[in-house]
This record gives structure tokens, sequence and C-alpha cells, in this order.
């Protein structure tokens, strides 16, 4: 369990009691009683005022009270209630997958640490126990994601847990560094062989080398091992920004391998994104006629939907995402169900654009009821997750400034 944070004080102490005065006050005092030791009198003071415990903040306070008197059910039991009190509270998720890791159900825990980071993406303790709980289950690109996340994140750089994570990353990087120096020797002397093996040492090393995957593939087509071509072309679609050449090159893999149901799948995929009448469009469109039968075999169809199910009760969630689109992209069909799912686990493998454009859109309320301290936070909040020079980012930083002059000047002249 190294490296998981289990410590369900996490994310109590910062909190802003939101809501009627009296009732944040007796929340603070609730939290002094149990930041205090005395668990027991924090459970007793809650519990008899409904005003102050019907929050999903109070029953994060009584979930973890419950964990410290060794009442596990309970305290699962009234984190799940802040959850349904407030869908976005994520310290709640993280103390429930919590638990479930500590009872080695490390499906169920990485389900709750992604339910958390979907409404704080760069909490730095959701990211260290996804990429812990990712590199214990054997999912490489998925752990290493989740490191790199965590050393983004971090607010204590000088902890000897970062200091290990940034060291160890080091270590790795530059042992790819060495690998793409022998990968571009052999290159210059046209021996594929040896550009394939360096290849596999540097994905072997540091698992989220998106253009290696592809390279490799294409020495395997190369060298007409079709089934090693596509297997790393499919894990460069499923972990990377797609293109349609990658779409085309994974679906003429499927195709050579008599694959039809996913041949047919990612030409689909791919069409969408070529001109019209042009050579590629036509004999893309020549292919989906030829395969369209799988689209009436519904043994087939229904194998996807399965496969999807399987990935999503073990994690895989970027194959749950794929199959899920097969399916309705060989039923032609919308299921409203199946987008929901679809649209949850797209945001848990990249909950930042999400939450960016949710916190964009908090900031005009926040600045015209001039909660100009909160404007600043969730200011702050997209500064750290938003991608440089975006709309989001401009807006974020020039509001952050406009609302530290205001804010400066009722400390300093009282306006």
């Amino acid at each position: 369990m190294d490296g998981i944070n289990l410590d369900n004080n996490t994310n109590l102490s910062d909190i802003d009691f939101s809501g009627e005065k009296a009732a944040a006050s007796k929340l603070t005092k609730a939290y002094e009683l149990y930041a205090s030791g005395q668990i027991q009198e924090a459970v007793n003071f809650l519990e008899t005022d409904s005003q102050a415990s019907n929050t999903a903040y109070a029953q994060i306070l009584l979930g973890n009270c419950y964990q410290k008197l060794g009442q596990k059910d309970k305290a699962m039991s009234f984190w799940q209630r802040a959850t349904d009190l407030s869908p976005l509270e994520y310290a709640a998720y993280l103390n429930i997958g919590n638990e479930y890791y500590l009872s080695n159900r490390i499906f169920q825990a990485i389900f709750n640490w992604h339910c958390a980071g979907s409404a704080c993406p760069e909490n730095p303790v959701v990211n260290l126990n996804l990429a812990v709980a990712y590199d214990k289950l054997g999912y490489r690109v998925q752990a290493t994601r989740y490191f790199e996340k965590y050393l983004k994140y971090s607010k204590n750089k000088d902890s000897a847990e970062y200091q290990k994570i940034k060291h160890t990353i080091a270590n790795l990087t530059a042992k790819t560094d060495f690998y793409l120096k022998k990968s571009e020797e052999y290159r210059a002397q046209k021996d594929l062989k040896k550009v394939a093996a360096a290849y596999l040492m540097l994905i072997s090393t540091y698992a989220n080398l998106p253009s290696i995957y592809i390279n490799l593939a294409s020495i395997f087509v190369f060298d007409k091992n079709y089934e090693k071509a596509q297997e790393f072309y499919k894990i460069a679609y499923l972990n990377f920004p797609s293109t349609p050449s990658l779409l085309l090159n994974l679906a003429n893999m499927e195709y050579l391998l008599g694959n039809k149901s996913y041949a047919y799948c990612y030409y689909k995929r791919a069409f969408k994104y070529l001109t019209e009448s042009t050579s590629h469009w036509l004999q893309v469109k020549m292919k989906l006629a030829e395969l369209s039968a799988v689209t009436r075999d519904s043994e087939i169809i229904e194998t996807h939907l399965q496969k999807a199910k399987e990935a999503e009760d073990t994690c895989h969630y970027e194959v749950a995402i794929d199959e899920y689109e097969n399916y309705l992209i060989l039923t032609d069909s919308h299921s409203d169900e199946i987008q929901q799912l679809i649209d949850k686990y797209k945001i848990f493998l990249n909950p930042e654009p999400f939450v960016v454009k949710m916190l964009y859109n908090q900031i005009p309320e926040l600045m015209q009821s001039k909660k100009l301290h909160a404007a600043v936070e969730v200011c702050d909040r997209i500064m750290t997750m938003a991608e440089p020079h975006t709309k989001e980012m401009v807006y974020a930083m020039k509001c952050k400034v406009e609302c530290k002059k205001v804010i400066i000047a009722r400390e300093q002249f009282g306006a």
C-alpha cells in the first residue's frame, strides 16, 4: 500500500463551510472537537443538531469519526450520503476509495478515486492514489499518467514522497533519452530489427510515449506482422489523442486480421474526417459497404456490449468507451444510458476540461455577488488546470487581477 494516502483527515481542515452562519459555526465547532481527538463528543454534537448535520460536510465528518471509532460500515454509509447530498464532494469519494483499497477491493477504490478526480482533478492525493493502484494492477500507461499528474499538482514539493517519485521519473526519463539516441543510430544504419528492439525498451521504461507505439506499429506493418501492428496501434488509439491516419491504420490492421466488426467501426470513425470524393474517402466507403453485414449480426454486436461491461468492471475505462461506441456504431442507434456512461468515463480519463469549463462559468456570478475571495480561488484552480493561452486561462488571469485590486482597496481604504 506504499504511496496510498489513507488519512481520512484529508480535505476537512480547509473546508469553507457555507450556508447559514449558525450552521457554519456549529460545523466548525464539531471539526474542532474531531481535530482535538474528542471523537465521540463530535459525533454527539452533530447527531443532536439537525441544522448542523444536514450537509455533505457534516456527513464526511461523521464518517471520519466513525472510521476513527472502528465502525467502518457506518463510516461508509455517511460518506455515501455525502455524495448523495453533493455529487461533486470529492473528499467523500476519496475516503470511500481508501476504505475499499484497505479491503483489497482495488477496482472499487479506483472507481471512487476517479469520481473524486472528476470533481477535483488537481488534488495530489487522488492522483497519487490512482497512480499507485494502477501500478499495482500493472496498468502502466495509466500509472505513469497519474504519477505525472501528482508531480504537476503536488504543493508539497519538499516532501520525501514527492522527491522520491520525482527522482524515479527523472531516472526513467534519462533512460528513455538513451534509448531514443540508440534508436536514431539504428535508423541511420537502416537496421529495423534493432530500431524495434530500442522502441520496445523505450516503452518498457516509460509507458507514456504515444509516437513510439505508432512507430513500432509501422515497423511491424513493414514486417507483415499485422497482429503486433494492431496491438500497438490499438494502445496508441485507446490511450492518446487519435488522428484520422491512426484510425485508418488501425482499421486496416483489423481488416487484414479478419476482425470485421472492429474494422467497420474504425473505418466508420475515420470516414467522417475524410474529404468527400477523395481517394481515401472512396476506398473507405467501399470498405464500409463490404463490411456492412456485421451491422446485421446481433451476436457479434452483443459481444461488444459485453466487452464494454467487462472493461468497466476492471477499470479499463478506455476500452469501455471504445466498446460502447462500437456498439452504438454497429447498431446505428442512440442510447441515453450508454451515452451517459461514455461521457462519464471520458470525464474520468480527462476531467480537467470539464472542471475548467464549470469553474469558468462560475466566475461572473461570483464577481457580480462580490464574493471576490471565492472568485480568486476559482481563478487559481482554472490557472492550475487549463491549457496555456486558452480563453479560460486568459479570462481567469484577468479576473484574478481585478479581484485582487478590489480586495486590496477594501483592506487599505475600506472601499
